[in-house]
């Protein structure tokens, strides 16, 4: 008797100790699928709310982005005549010193009419100011990203190129301690050099368009820096 007393004891405590198990258990799986329910519907209200502000976003970068675009661009083109009157006039103060050291004369400068020419023509293309503002609009919308740093690689081109336009037709002296008329003591412009600046402002350019176009199409518009800079 005393057996079937311990055995049946024995039995509703196992009973006992199965059952509330089963009810810990089934209370932890609720709550967890109640948080995984709480959490499924914070996303989905999240993506509802930053959807739209997401979009927005996108679409003031894409409005920003393209005006930069348009206003290099335009300048590229415009900077073309003065490229080539600046190109004409270095080769023609290249071929001036080289003939005054062949003959042995001083070299006294280029012809005025000749300077007024080309100074007119380098003029009309203005300084780059507008791809400055531009590019600092870029700044604004998307710092720390490959596509601010491509707008400002542009600008640096388009002022480096602005500069040697300037710059066109100009000598530097070889030697303090000679004449300055001597033509073996000048160091002549190289005809080449605004070109190749002109070219790899259209490089730049063509670069911010691929850079541009891929932030536009990620997932991701944050102004993140990319991820070879933030490591």
């Amino acid at each position: 008797m005393d057996g079937e007393v311990t055995a049946a004891l024995i039995g509703g405590a196992s009973g006992l100790g199965g059952a509330l198990l089963g009810g810990a258990a089934a209370v932890w799986g609720a709550k967890h699928q109640g948080r995984l329910a709480v959490q499924a519907a914070l996303e989905t209200a999240r993506s509802a709310y930053l959807g739209p502000l997401d979009t927005a976003r996108r679409s003031a970068q894409r409005d920003v982005f393209a005006t930069f675009l348009t206003v290099s661009q335009e300048w590229a083109r415009a900077a073309e005549a003065a490229t080539d009157a600046a190109r004409q006039w270095d080769a023609h103060v290249a071929d001036a010193i080289q003939r005054c050291r062949a003959e042995g004369h001083d070299y006294m400068g280029v012809n005025a009419e000749l300077r007024q020419h080309w100074d007119r023509r380098i003029e009309r293309c203005g300084a780059p100011q507008r791809v400055t503002e531009a590019a600092q609009h870029v700044l604004l919308e998307a710092a720390t990203t490959d596509v601010a740093r491509a707008a400002q690689n542009v600008e640096q081109h388009a002022i480096r190129l602005m500069s040697l336009l300037r710059d066109a037709g100009a000598t530097q002296i070889a030697s303090d301690s000679q004449s300055p008329d001597d033509p073996s003591n000048l160091v002549p412009p190289y005809p080449g050099r605004s070109p190749n600046q002109l070219r790899a402002l259209k490089e730049a350019i063509e670069a911010f368009t691929w850079a541009a176009a891929a932030h536009l199409n990620s997932r991701d518009t944050d102004n993140r820096p990319d991820a070879s800079n933030s490591a």
